[in-house]
């Protein structure tokens, strides 16, 4: 079984330039100077992942790094990611490979994003090529969770490009489903054994009250069902699209879990409005804890393939609360596991400390904290040595 961490390259890598970082210099977001410094230090992350006896990791690569201009790519730095990776199994470390983590070139921003009606061939022409480069990687994931990409950018509009239109969030996640579809293709013609899937962000809805069960079962269809089922399946589900057939899935199911909504019926909200009950274990950003979700949703969208929990994790400064939360959630996974769910791998978010997006640095998801002296070295607390 594979257990490690997740990380996403804007996030941990430092002097990243895309479309986040536009955001970032209009003060939509905290700004993420050299993050970890992981471009500098990327082999130094190796010997974090031997010291908690990891055998996998998930990382992404930088799509503005790669290609800076459209059809421009810059190898010198995909060579870097390449060192990386036979670094790691070197290391005996099986490298899991995102392409895409929310970040796109400014060039394809500004032309338009995941609105052009190219987007998916814009895409496929960089999986291609990266693939073509890294033939050593068998674990690939194309896109790390369409469903919060298409929300936060398209709907709630606090993430870029800060649009608040329905009707374009849609277009967006069926771009993205194609976009999956066509670069899944190019990658099994590539590697030779790939196995290739994406990461989908999960929620368990609980509807509170009777009325409760009607925005609770809209978001599962949407939030949900819709994205899984488009892999799966290789068709797109209405409202997205009329079933319309993409050319290929996907050879297992990633599944990102950290929460679950409790959903109240509202007559102005066709979604409802969440309800936050007193006296639930929460994360330092009010999510609530349930572990018990992950075995919900391992049961209900496995479709009988492969299972790699690509990430989980919990933000806190409390160490042993984070072991806590880890020995909760493995007990969900064994026990789905032991009623013929087959599980393949476990990948805690995040493996240090790291930017995450609108909280900036102030959500502490990793299993190792940046220590503020100025050499900037990464440790584990003591606790950790004992667990």
């Amino acid at each position: 079984m594979l257990l490690g961490a997740a990380t996403s390259a804007h996030q941990i890598e430092g002097g990243t330039y895309n479309d986040w970082s536009l955001w970032e210099e209009e003060g939509k977001a905290p700004p993420v100077g050299e993050a970890c410094n992981s471009w500098e230090r990327m082999e130094e992350d190796i010997a974090l992942l031997r010291r908690i006896g990891a055998n996998a990791y998930r990382f992404s690569l930088e799509w503005s790094r790669i290609e800076v201009e459209e059809g421009l790519f810059n190898l010198k730095n995909l060579f870097r990611y390449r060192r990386f990776v036979r670094a790691l199994l070197d290391a005996g470390i099986t490298p899991i490979i995102t392409l895409h983590h929310f970040t796109n070139p400014v060039w394809f921003y500004r032309s338009g994003g995941w609105l052009r009606p190219d987007a998916p061939d814009i895409f496929a022409r960089y999986a291609d090529l990266v693939s073509k480069y890294l033939p050593e990687v068998k674990l690939w994931i194309t896109i790390n969770e369409p469903n919060v990409y298409a929300y936060r950018g398209f709907v709630a509009g606090d993430w870029p490009p800060g649009e608040r239109s329905l009707w374009k969030a849609l277009k967006v996640l069926r771009h993205m489903m194609r976009a999956h579809s066509a670069a899944y293709e190019a990658i099994k013609g590539n590697v030779r054994g790939a196995a290739v899937g994406m990461a989908h962000h999960l929620r368990v809805f609980t509807p509170v009250g009777l009325l409760g069960r009607i925005p609770a079962a809209l978001r599962e269809y949407m939030f949900n069902f819709v994205p899984v089922f488009s892999e799966v399946s290789g068709e797109i589900p209405p409202p997205v699209a009329m079933m319309e057939r993409i050319r290929a899935g996907g050879d297992f199911i990633g599944i990102n879990y950290y929460t679950r909504d409790r959903v109240k019926f509202s007559l102005r909200q066709p979604f409802g409005v969440d309800v936050a009950p007193e006296g639930v274990w929460r994360n330092s950003l009010g999510w609530e804890v349930y572990p018990e979700g992950l075995y919900t949703l391992l049961k209900r969208y496995s479709y009988e393939r492969p299972v790699i929990i690509t990430e989980n994790g919990m933000a806190t400064e409390r160490h042993d609360e984070r072991v806590r939360f880890v020995l909760e959630h493995m007990r969900q996974l064994k026990r789905a596991r032991e009623e013929g769910i087959d599980v393949r791998g476990y990948l805690y978010w995040s493996l240090m400390d790291n930017y995450e997006w609108l909280e900036g640095y102030s959500a502490k998801f990793g299993i190792f904290t940046r220590d503020r002296r100025p050499k900037g070295e990464f440790h584990l607390p003591d606790m950790w040595d004992r667990a």
